[in-house]
């Protein structure tokens, strides 16, 4: 009898989350704020702008308070007739290409023609600048939400190949204007040694410390905390010696958050580390933190679901596969599917071939599938390869080691 009401009352629990998940997948996408476009970013994905033309000023001013779906359709009114007077500039087609996305994303009515403008545009862009990372990664984002895969690799599939690898770059953009910065890349550039990673979070916490009022110095701290609570994991130390980083890391970010809210590196950084500290804890406990992590994980997917190696679909995989059917339901009620992330992941495999979590993603993703023989000739491959093959990703160790536990996991059955 106990049994039957404590799994009575597991069901009730599982409903209860089911449906805030799906309120928060909904209502937790807005997160508002400006984004200054005079200061390039690491893995920005928003196009340069023009100069000598009134019109670009206007889409500038537009595009500052765009978030939450706001002046998209004056937008494409204003640059619809730029591509007409400046069919020659490729940067014409990146920013209709990324608004078109954007009112696909916001909008569901006609979201369809929307997303069908951005492939058009996406892919003229990568034509005309065939070494254009941003052209190809709006190309992604709009094949993804609006195409399968049989359309994706019958369609662009030589294309996306041509355009591979992308360049590996730094998450976030160099501070090198403050003193202590050279002393932080030094450890930084070490940090496979975990105690040179605890190092240079000490060292930029500091600069952080010295600038509080300084967002990417922030980030910067959440950025690098979040690195060594990974190391920590993939050893098996997450609850005694993980968990204390993601918390730093969700310290800084937070305030990164409150300084620029609509900073994606700030609400990404923010997301990852608060579902890493419920990662292993009960879905009940995951369920108090929904709103946390999801707020700032679907804002991060709308507005660039290719940052940093494409880490907000890594992110949605991640939480598939641990948060179950209730996330899995969530997801597609925010109208995010399973095939779209995997779309994603197989592109992203292509474009970015040597960050191994990509392909450890796609293998856990396809594991909770029951696809397990995939999941296995995936990780099989994937742990044959050289972790420091590429020194700018160190981090690649901690995956190796996280394949190896889900390889060893699916082989004994679990």
């Amino acid at each position: 009898m106990d049994g039957i009401r404590s799994y009575a009352a597991c069901k009730r629990n599982i409903g209860i989350l089911a449906r805030i998940l799906s309120t928060i997948l909904i209502a937790g996408a807005w997160v508002l704020g400006t984004v200054s476009l005079a200061n390039a970013r690491a893995w920005d994905i928003d196009p340069p702008l023009p100069g000598g033309d009134p019109q670009w000023e206007k889409v500038r001013d537009l595009y500052a308070n765009h978030h939450g779906g706001k002046n998209l359709a004056e937008l494409i009114a204003v640059l619809t007739p730029l591509k007409d007077k400046y069919p020659d500039k490729v940067e014409t087609y990146l920013w209709l290409a990324r608004v078109h996305y954007l009112q696909g994303r916001y909008e569901r009515k006609g979201c369809e023609e929307h997303f069908e403008k951005a492939e058009k545009y996406a892919a003229q862009a990568c034509r005309m600048d065939p070494k254009n990372a941003k052209a190809i990664r709006l190309l992604t984002d709009a094949l993804v939400y609006n195409r399968d895969r049989s359309y994706i690799f019958h369609h662009y599939g030589s294309l996306i190949r041509s355009f591979a690898p992308l360049p590996d770059e730094e998450a976030l953009p160099p501070m090198n204007n403050y003193a202590g910065w050279d002393a932080f890349m030094q450890q930084w550039a070490a940090r496979a040694d975990i105690a040179k990673g605890q190092h240079a979070v000490a060292l930029v916490e500091k600069i952080a410390q010295e600038h509080p009022n300084d967002a990417l110095a922030l980030t910067w701290v959440a950025r690098a905390a979040y690195c060594v609570g990974e190391t920590y994991t993939s050893l098996d130390e997450h609850d005694a010696k993980g968990l204390p980083y993601y918390e730093k890391a969700m310290t800084y970010a937070g305030k990164a958050r409150k300084l620029q809210p609509g900073s994606v590196p700030a609400n990404y950084w923010y997301q990852i580390s608060r579902a890493r500290s419920v990662q292993f804890t009960s879905l009940i406990n995951k369920g108090r933190y929904l709103t946390d992590m999801l707020t700032p994980l679907l804002y991060s997917d709308r507005e660039n679901g290719t940052y940093y190696y494409f880490g907000p679909f890594l992110t949605l995989g991640t939480m598939i596969t641990n948060g179950g059917w209730v996330t899995e339901k969530g997801m597609k009620i925010a109208r995010i599917t399973l095939e779209m992330d995997l779309n994603a992941l197989e592109i992203a495999e292509i474009l970015c071939p040597d960050y191994f979590y990509i392909p450890y993603t796609r293998a856990d993703i396809l594991a909770y599938k029951g696809r397990k023989k995939e999941a296995l000739a995936i990780l099989e491959k994937l742990l044959a390869r050289d972790p420091d093959a590429n020194k700018q990703i160190p981090e690649n160790r901690a995956f190796l080691r996280m394949a190896k536990n889900l390889h060893n996991d699916i082989k004994n059955g679990k």
